[in-house]
C-alpha cells in the first residue's frame, strides 16, 4: 500500500531526513573543526625563544649569585663589626682626652673600668663576624690567635664574567699573650678564668699547664720593651707581651689611668690602633662595597629577567584568550545559524504537513452529508 505524503514527511522528520538537513550537519561539523584549529591549544607557548632567553638569563644570573653570596655575607658581617670598631675606638680616646687634668681619682677608676668594657665589647663584636662557609668558621677581622693573630682569606668575582678579587682579613681584636723565656706563650682564657701555656713547637697544642686568673695581676710592665710579670701570689708568668691587632692593652697596663702619664700612653696606643684599622678595615670595607655594589646589580637584572618573562607570559595568555574568545564567539553564531535554518525548514515541514492533512468534517449537517 502506498503511504499517503503525510505518511512520507512524518517518516523523514522522524528519521531528521528532510531537505537540506544533511547540508546543515556538514556545515556544522566543518565550522566545529575549524574552531577547534583556530583556537589555541594551550595558553602559554613556554617553547618561545623570547621567554626561553629570559629564564636562561634567570637561571644564570641565580647560579652567579648563589656563588658570592657567602662571600659577600662574610665581607658585610665584617664591615659592620668594624664600624662598631671604629666608633668604639673614637668613644674611648675621647673618654681618655677628657681625664687629661682631672684630679678625680674616683673619674680615672670609672674610666679604666669602662675602657675595659669597651676592649672587651671589641673582642665580642670581630669575634663574632663569623660565616660558616663549607661546614667551616670563616672570619675576616677575629677568631683567632697567636702568635701569627691570622685570619681568613675570601675570593670572589666582582662581576659576572669579571676577574676574581681577593679580601685579605686582618685581626682589629686586642688580645694579646705572653711570650716566657722557654719560647711558649700564655693566652687568656676568659671563659675558663685562666692563663693556658701553648707549646712553642708549632703544633699549636696546650702543655696541659693554666693559672687561675684570680688575683692574677701585672705586678711589673715595661711599656719600653713590653716585659711583663704576672702574678697571684702563688703562681708567676713572666715574658714578653706580643699585641694582637689592634694593639691595645687592659687598664691595668696603663697603671689604671691613675696619672696624666698613663693616660697619655694610652691615648699614643689609641692613635696608633686607629691608624693600622684605617689602613686594615678601609681595603676591606672598600671591597665589600664594591661587592654589595654588584650584588645589587645582579639582583636588579634578574628582577628584569623574571619581569620580561613574566610580560611574555602575560601577553601570550591575554593573546589566547583573545583567539578562545573570537573561536567561542564563531561557535556560537554558527549554531544560531543552524538553529535559524532549522527552525524555518520546520515551519515549512509542518505547514506542509497541515496541508497534507485531510479536511475535518463540517459540523451539523453538513458533516453528516460528508463536507
Amino acid at each position: 500500500m502506498v503511504a499517503s505524503i503525510n505518511d512520507i514527511i512524518n517518516i523523514r522528520l522522524n528519521s531528521n531526513n528532510f531537505a537540506g538537513m544533511g547540508s546543515l550537519v556538514t556545515i556544522s561539523e566543518r565550522l566545529v573543526e575549524r574552531v577547534q584549529k583556530e583556537r589555541p591549544e594551550q595558553a602559554v607557548d613556554f617553547s618561545d625563544r623570547r621567554y626561553y632567553r629570559a629564564r636562561r638569563e634567570v637561571v644564570k644570573l641565580s647560579a652567579f649569585k648563589e656563588k658570592v653570596a657567602n662571600t659577600i655575607a662574610v665581607t658585610v658581617k665584617a664591615k659592620s663589626a668594624a664600624e662598631f670598631v671604629e666608633k668604639y675606638l673614637d668613644d674611648i680616646k675621647t673618654d681618655l682626652e677628657l681625664l687629661l687634668g682631672s684630679t678625680d681619682g674616683d673619674a680615672r677608676a670609672s674610666t679604666a673600668t669602662e675602657f675595659d668594657k669597651y676592649l672587651g665589647k671589641i673582642n665580642s663584636k670581630v669575634d663574632g663576624a663569623n660565616r660558616v662557609i663549607d661546614y667551616k668558621n670563616v672570619n675576616l677581622i677575629g677568631n683567632t690567635s697567636g702568635p701569627d693573630w691570622e685570619t681568613d682569606t675570601v675570593t670572589a668575582k666582582i662581576k659576572e664574567g669579571g676577574a676574581y678579587t681577593s679580601i685579605e682579613g686582618s685581626y682589629l681584636g686586642t688580645r694579646f699573650q705572653v711570650h716566657d723565656a722557654d719560647g711558649n706563650y700564655w693566652q687568656l682564657h676568659e671563659g675558663d678564668n685562666v692563663y693556658r701555656q701553648y707549646s712553642s713547637n708549632g703544633t699549636g697544642e696546650s702543655t696541659g699547664l693554666e693559672y687561675s686568673t684570680d688575683n692574677m695581676t701585672a705586678s711589673s710592665f715595661d711599656s719600653s720593651d713590653d716585659s711583663v710579670t704576672l702574678s697571684n701570689g702563688t703562681d708567676t708568668i713572666s715574658g714578653t707581651i706580643q699585641r694582637g691587632g689592634l694593639g691595645l692593652l687592659n687598664a691595668e697596663y696603663y697603671n689604671n689611668f691613675a696619672d696624666d702619664t698613663s693616660v697619655q700612653e694610652a691615648i699614643g696606643d689609641i692613635e696608633a690602633a686607629i691608624k693600622y684599622f684605617d689602613s686594615t678595615a678601609s681595603l676591606i670595607t672598600a671591597k665589600t662595597t664594591l661587592l654589595e655594589s654588584n650584588y645589587s646589580l645582579i639582583n636588579k637584572k634578574i628582577a628584569n629577567a623574571e619581569e620580561d618573562s613574566a610580560d611574555i607570559v602575560n601577553e601570550q595568555i591575554t593573546e589566547n584568550a583573545a583567539k578562545t574568545r573570537a573561536a567561542n564567539l564563531k561557535v556560537t553564531l554558527a549554531i544560531n545559524n543552524i538553529n535559524m535554518v532549522s527552525n524555518a525548514n520546520r515551519g515549512l515541514i509542518e505547514n506542509m504537513m497541515i496541508l497534507a492533512s485531510p479536511l475535518p468534517r463540517a459540523p451539523g449537517v453538513f458533516g453528516i452529508m460528508g463536507l
